[in-house]
């Protein structure tokens, strides 16, 4: 006997009563659905917020393309269709174009958030590229939307960085040094194909390695790279470019955790209150050192606010920065390397009359004034102390080897002077051979104006050992033009002589800052949440999209989502965030 009870089916058997798995209805079995879609959607559902958050922006205001539609030609789709199809899909991690498009055609939030509409792939792939900058000012409106209901500029700001893997192999992108040695290696290979074919006609057919055709095809090929490679050295010599990447131009070789990758720094400042992201930028420095100051003037120009605080580990430290964020208003607390934990900071001495009303003022213009008179205003009496005013020498350009001052060199007499003992400094092409015969190139600039030059793949395989470190780092001081390397091929016939540099002076204000250490110690809890859950947890560690601009869009979408998420968990839900924003007087969407 089946009997059926509460959705189970009971089987009545002579062992006893056996209770089966709950069963669905069958396929084929009529039933009565909701009246509408609408009704599968509940008051608390994120895509009500979406869908009325949306709704509220001027499209055409903010940039995006065929906000207005055009008068002639086949109807296109409305943008506030595609970007609520792009935040849903980027806050229910999804982000490739492809699978966005089939959620179009099975998700039932989709349809209502999109009336039903099914673009392709490529359609919403284009849509995310040409509208990058669109894309950064809606999340600037969200997050002056949050900024009214009190969720920003209520503490201070905590930058960081992290690095994203760009659309660039590390084959596809080039230094200088990397062309070199691969000029050289197919040099090399050249000649020794050029021997093997020289010597086939002697050879048996049979044992030759290769026929002569292989041979000359493969001379060929290396001919016609070698080409390129040369195409590419020329080009970055003449612009000054340290990097040349094939695919994504922009993206560049940095040091991320597990090994060298191509692909961009991106800064973020977060707010220490709300822990939402209060602005970003994306940059291809390998480091992070002089960026403390654009990323939370980018944030203050963007939220409108006046004396800024922020926070940043050691990374940052370049005191030329802090005391340009200071002269701009920003207090700029970061971690010190020296366990004194302050900073002694400069700027160029202006004598100016300051009165009261301008030792008063949170102006930027009036900050910088009253710092460069020596005095200090009243928002930053609290956080720097004055020294004084010194004369700071600067030390000119220097001439050095007479043998150098005369007539200019060719590359043939520089290299004929380096295998004497001597690193030699091409100094219009920024390069220095050394007496092995190879070339070094530029590396960094220290602070004092000495260029650092380095080629590591060109020491690692040096049979003449010229230092006892891996490879081999010079330092050439401003007009220096040679150096003597007193460890290669025994004594050097004649020893560089020195001239004096010309020495000038300057007046700066100096003084001592001291960053609040209570505030650094909340620098980690703030900055690596918001990385670690676009990693890991939206699987976004890797950029899609090429280029600063169309990189700034797609993370745009990232961050946007994630401070979406934020504010809802902040108010307790979609209703109370929507009720909220109208209660502050802007009115999300009509069907709120």
């Amino acid at each position: 006997m089946i009997v059926c009870y509460n959705n189970r089916i009971v089987n009545d058997m002579e062992n006893g009563a056996v209770m089966a798995h709950i069963k669905g209805l069958a396929r084929g079995q009529i039933s009565f659905m909701p009246s509408s879609i609408d009704d599968y959607i509940d008051d608390d559902n994120p895509v009500r917020l979406i869908d009325a958050f949306v709704d509220s922006l001027d499209m055409l205001a903010l940039n995006f393309i065929r906000a207005e539609p055009a008068l002639t030609g086949t109807p296109g789709y409305d943008p506030k269709d595609m970007l609520k199809l792009y935040i849903y899909a980027y806050l229910n991690k999804i982000r490739s174009s492809r699978m966005i498009a089939k959620e179009t055609t099975r998700n039932i939030e989709v349809m209502w958030l999109v009336g039903g509409l099914r673009p392709d792939f490529r359609t919403i792939s284009d849509f995310r590229k040409v509208n990058a900058g669109a894309l950064k000012s809606v999340f600037t409106e969200w997050n002056r939307a949050c900024q009214k209901l009190g969720l920003f500029g209520g503490g201070y700001l905590s930058v960081d960085g992290s690095k994203f893997k760009g659309v660039n192999s590390k084959e596809r992108n080039f230094t200088l040094s990397k062309l070199d040695d691969r000029i050289g290696r197919i040099d090399a290979y050249i000649e020794e194909y050029m021997d093997m074919l020289d010597a086939a006609d002697a050879e048996e057919a049979d044992t030759r390695k290769f026929s002569k055709t292989e041979l000359e095809e493969k001379i060929a090929a290396l001919k016609e790279r070698k080409v390129d490679y040369e195409t590419y050295r020329t080009e970055m010599e003449k612009t000054g470019q340290t990097q040349k990447s094939l695919t994504d131009p922009e993206a560049r070789l940095m040091k991320f955790k597990e090994g060298f990758e191509v692909g961009y720094n991106i800064q973020s400042a977060i707010d220490s209150e709300s822990q939402m992201v209060a602005g970003f930028l994306v940059t291809n420095h390998a480091t992070d050192h002089g960026l403390l100051g654009e990323v939370v003037g980018g944030v203050r120009s963007d939220l409108g606010l006046d004396i800024t605080e922020s926070v940043a580990d050691k990374g940052y430290q370049d005191t030329k920065d802090i005391m340009a964020c200071l002269e701009s208003g920003i207090i700029a607390h970061v971690h010190p390397r020296k366990t004194a934990g302050t900073f002694t900071i400069e700027t160029p001495y202006e004598a100016a009359d300051i009165n009261e009303e301008d030792l008063a003022s949170e102006d930027a213009t009036d900050i910088k004034r009253c710092l460069r008179a020596g005095l200090v205003p009243d928002v930053l009496a609290d956080v720097i102390e004055p020294l004084g005013v010194s004369a700071k020498a600067i030390l000119e350009e220097s001439t050095d080897d007479p043998q150098c001052d005369g007539q200019a060199m060719d590359t043939e007499q520089m290299l004929a002077r380096a295998k004497e003992g001597y690193f030699v400094r091409d100094i219009p092409k920024d390069k220095v051979y050394c007496p092995a015969g190879q070339t070094l190139r530029r590396k960094s600039q220290r602070k004092d104006g000495a260029v650092r030059y380095a080629n590591k793949l060109a020491c690692k395989r040096c049979k003449h050992r010229c230092t006892k470190s891996k490879w081999k780092e010079l330092d050439m001081a401003p007009g220096k033009k040679e150096a003597a390397c007193p460890t290669y091929g025994g004594s050097i016939a004649v020893k560089p002589t020195r001239k004096k540099r010309a020495v000038s002076c300057k007046k700066v204000v100096i003084y001592s800052f001291k960053p609040d250490v209570k505030k650094l110690a909340t620098r980690m809890s703030l900055s690596e949440h918001p990385f670690g859950t676009l990693k890991r947890w939206d699987n976004a560690s890797y950029l899609l999209l090429k280029g600063k601009e169309k990189v700034t869009g797609e993370l745009s979408l990232s961050f946007l989502t994630y401070n979406i998420r934020r504010a809802i968990t902040l108010l307790g839900g979609v209703s109370e965030l929507m009720e909220e924003m109208e209660l502050k007087g802007k009115r999300m969407s009509a069907y709120c």
